[in-house]
């Protein structure tokens, strides 16, 4: 399971979004493990989505308004969750759930790779601007 401080890009506000993230990834799995109905993992699962969808526009709006110059990265690293998310999204739309807890644990991985690395380097570049 991931730590609080593995999710801690320097940002209280972005920081809160990938704790948000990181719950809803936990409450899937731990739906899985509980046999929770089709309807219920569902929900979860497209509010994981929605929500990363949210969350990338935010991030990557400030960016641009901050002329990030890394955003090239950064925007392909999210295009990538977004295909593993949708990856997820299409096994559990075929009733493939044996994958689904591994697609997960990748997806949960890569978000905390994500927020140590690209989202670190941006919030430095942030406080550089902002200050």
């Amino acid at each position: 399971m991931a730590q609080d401080s593995d999710l801690d890009a320097g940002n209280t506000g972005m920081d809160r979004e990938h704790q948000v993230q990181m719950g809803l990834i936990l409450a899937l799995e731990q739906g899985l493990a509980l046999g929770k109905s089709h309807d219920q993992l569902r929900a979860i699962l497209y509010q994981l989505v929605d929500y990363t969808n949210v969350h990338f526009m935010s991030e990557q709006l400030l960016m641009r308004l901050y002329a990030y110059p890394e955003i090239g990265t950064h925007e392909a690293a999210h295009d990538k969750l977004m295909q593993q998310s949708r990856r997820v999204t299409a096994d559990f739309a075929s009733g493939e759930l044996s994958t689904i807890s591994a697609d997960l644990l990748l997806l949960k991985q890569w978000l905390v790779d994500h927020i140590r690395t690209d989202d670190h380097a941006f919030h430095l570049h942030l406080n550089g601007q902002i200050a």
